[in-house]
């Protein structure tokens, strides 16, 4: 950088000397005296190592300051972009995880459903089964407490027939014994048919 600095100032004499040249013939502000082009380039030289000793280091100070900010913009958009990669790539795998995670409770899910329904449906049965034992048992003590109770009227109507025919009031406990006997033999067949 500061070659092409220094090349453009010595160029810069040299590109004005063909105008010079032209003025020379006419004459005028840019004639060529050798006194004023003498003066003129000394003062450039100063101006020029003025220019070189103070602002050139700062101007070429903030330029590689410039670029060297630039590459570190790149260096750090070139890790960001490393990072965002491997933030996409922590995502799709938990993302994956997640999914693989979701796919399993709706497994546990279902098994656990399936057995509740089977679990239910067996305490149904039981249930079920349970009530109709009882359902049976209780007709089935129904039907003996009504055999009993038709006994007991079919007794006291034997006996009230009976009293009719004999006319006469019979001993009641010995005839309830008779009757019962009697009915009986006459239920027991009955109840065996």
């Amino acid at each position: 950088m500061h070659r092409s600095i220094y090349a453009a100032a010595a160029l810069l004499p040299a590109s004005a000397t063909p105008l010079l040249a032209q003025e020379e013939e006419k004459g005028g502000l840019l004639s060529l005296h050798p006194g004023l082009s003498i003066w003129t380039l000394v003062i450039f030289l100063i101006v020029f190592a003025v220019l070189a000793k103070f602002a050139f280091p700062k101007i070429l100070g903030a330029v590689e300051a410039r670029e060297k900010h630039l590459e570190e913009l790149a260096e750090a958009a070139e890790r960001d972009r490393a990072e965002a990669a491997a933030l996409v790539e922590e995502h799709r795998r938990l993302v994956d995880e997640t999914r693989g995670r979701v796919q399993e409770a709706l497994g546990e899910a279902r098994n656990t459903a399936e057995k509740m329904r089977s679990e239910l449906m067996e305490q149904a049965r039981r249930e079920h089964d349970e009530l109709l034992a009882r359902g049976r048992a209780e007709v089935a003590n129904e039907r003996a407490g009504m055999l009993e109770q038709v006994r007991r009227d079919a007794a006291e109507l034997a006996m009230a027939a009976a009293e009719k025919l004999v006319r006469r009031s019979l001993d009641g406990d010995d005839n309830r014994r008779l009757v019962q006997e009697y009915l009986a033999q006459v239920v027991t067949p009955a109840a065996r048919a």
